[in-house]
This record gives C-alpha cells, sequence and structure tokens, in this order.
C-alpha cells in the first residue's frame, strides 16, 4: 500500500473486469471516480476489461475500494484484484496515453499525438488524445458514428453543410470535414469540449473559418451559428437517448430537405424509443450499426 501521506502524490488505480461485462457497466464504473480522478481510460483486450485511473489527491485505498464496488455486488470485488500504486517522475499525460493504442474504423486511422509511427498507406489519419476530452473513437457510439460516416460517403451522399451537435472531442466534425472537405460545424455545450475540439482541427490541419471547421458553444439547435448556418445536409448527434427524443423536433427543423442524420449514444435496446420520436417528425430508418450494446443510426426524410 503506498505511504498516502506523501506529498504531492500521484495514484494510478488499476482494474480488470470480466470480458463479458456490457459497455454500459464498464463505463458506469468508470464514472466513479470521474470527479478525482485527472484520466479516466479503459480498453477491452481479448480476456478482460482493463480500467485506469490517474488520481491527483490522497484518498484513502480503502475507500477507493468501497466506492468501486459500488457498481455490482455481483463482481464481488476483492481488494486484491484493485491495484493501487503511487506514480513519481512520471508524466500523467504518458500514461494515459499508453492506454491509447492507434486503431482502424475502415479507413480512418485514430491516433494520439504521442504516436510516432507511419499512418498506413491508403489510410486517413485522425489525431485525437484521448485524455482531454470525451470521444477518442474507440467507444461502441463514437466508433459507430465513424463507421456510419464512411457508409454515407460510399454510397454516394455529398452533403453541402455538416453539423456535429454535441461534439465533444470533435472527432466526428472532423472525421466528416476529412470525408467531405465541406463548411462544418461543431456544437456543445461545454466551453472546455470547445476549445479541445479546436485544438483537435488545428492538430489535424483543417481549416477554421465559413469552409473549415468551426467550434461553437451554445443550446443545442438554439445555439446562434445553428440557427445561421442552417439547414444541414447531414447532422450527426452523438449524445444520449433522452436529449435524442427530446431534440427531434428541433434536427428535423435544422435539416435540409435530402438531409441525413447520424445519432447514436443509445443502447440498442433504446432504438425503439429514438426511432419512434424522429419518424413522428417524419424521419425514416436507412441503416442500424451495432456495436457490442451499442446502436447508431442513420436516418433520412420520409418522404
Amino acid at each position: 500500500m503506498p505511504d498516502e501521506t506523501a506529498p504531492g502524490l500521484l495514484l494510478t488505480v488499476r482494474l480488470s473486469l470480466p470480458r463479458q461485462l456490457g459497455d454500459e457497466t464498464v463505463a458506469q464504473m468508470a464514472s466513479l471516480l470521474e470527479d478525482e480522478a485527472i484520466s479516466t481510460s479503459w480498453e477491452k483486450t481479448k480476456t478482460s476489461w482493463d480500467l485506469l485511473w490517474l488520481v491527483d489527491f490522497r484518498p484513502k485505498a480503502a475507500d477507493i475500494v468501497k466506492r468501486l464496488k459500488q457498481i455490482s455486488p455481483k463482481l464481488k470485488l476483492s481488494a486484491a484484484e484493485i491495484e493501487i500504486e503511487p506514480v513519481r517522475d512520471v508524466n500523467w499525460l504518458e500514461e494515459s496515453y499508453r492506454q491509447f493504442p492507434p486503431f482502424k474504423v475502415k479507413k480512418f486511422f485514430v491516433h494520439g499525438s504521442h504516436y510516432d509511427g507511419k499512418i498506413p498507406a491508403g489510410l486517413m489519419p485522425l489525431q485525437i488524445d484521448a485524455a482531454t476530452a470525451f470521444g477518442s473513437g474507440e467507444h461502441g457510439t463514437t466508433y459507430g458514428c465513424l463507421e456510419a460516416l464512411q457508409v454515407l460517403q460510399s454510397g454516394g451522399f455529398k452533403p453541402r453543410r455538416i453539423l456535429d451537435m454535441g461534439a465533444g472531442s470533435g472527432i466526428l466534425a472532423i472525421g466528416a470535414y476529412k470525408l467531405w472537405k465541406k463548411p462544418t460545424l461543431a456544437v456543445d455545450n461545454d466551453r472546455e469540449a470547445t476549445r479541445v475540439a479546436c485544438r483537435h482541427r488545428n492538430a489535424n490541419n483543417i481549416p477554421s473559418g465559413d469552409t473549415g471547421l468551426s467550434c461553437a458553444t451554445g443550446d443545442g439547435y438554439n445555439t446562434r451559428r445553428v440557427k445561421q448556418d442552417g439547414p444541414f445536409d447531414l447532422i450527426i448527434a452523438n449524445i444520449l437517448a433522452g436529449p435524442l427524443v427530446a431534440m427531434a423536433p428541433q434536427l428535423e427543423a435544422s435539416l435540409s430537405k435530402k438531409g441525413r442524420v447520424i445519432l447514436s449514444g443509445l443502447l440498442i435496446t433504446q432504438t425503439a424509443e429514438v426511432m419512434s420520436a424522429h419518424k413522428a417528425v417524419g424521419l425514416k430508418k436507412v441503416k442500424a450499426i451495432h456495436h457490442d450494446e451499442w446502436c447508431t443510426l442513420i436516418l433520412e426524410r420520409a418522404a
């Protein structure tokens, strides 16, 4: 057990979970320390889910164990299964980066700024740092959206204006711009997410302004830039099922006549509820993409 009285102590908390657990359960587990953690990451390996937190204060190890056990008594976690150790003279960001290896989503090659290898021939790089904002691309919802973007492009869809609603890290807006090179607006209600999206835009050498990728903070579809720039030929909304249902009428009002929609952030079990709300405003399903427990929907106008 580390010396918890040491000044400036940085702790790593590691936990392995059974691989058969669903994404939602693992995400809930990861969120238990979100208020204390500098960085949170989780990775699905061939044998388990591996979670890592980097914590910048001096919690008592027993308290951490207690909080982690809250997620599910069925897991029967023991102190021996939870590793807590001090980290000294280590860059916490680099430590987090090691939990974010590069990966492919069809022709996208997603990697962090720490990656110094070659971009595989024929692949399109997306540089996203997992430690700076939600949405590195690994989660089933983001992965599904990146796949959906390519489904639309391979089908000949050519949007003139693109909106990423609830943009987070900006990965989907960046991916959409790289595919079509058309004006793209990334909107989030969190100023920090907007700052990070702008930083990722610059890291990917994407221009800003009216012909590039613009980032804005605002209240969803009420955001001034959304009203100013719409209607949009492609709207991407990777949020949660509840907000997707509530925002369906505003989404439809912001969509061009021949527009397409990509929705995610919903569990497969929530698909009917989300589809019902969007059918009510005149949209229909074109395709559903499933990854683990998560669903990504591609929609268009019914008539």
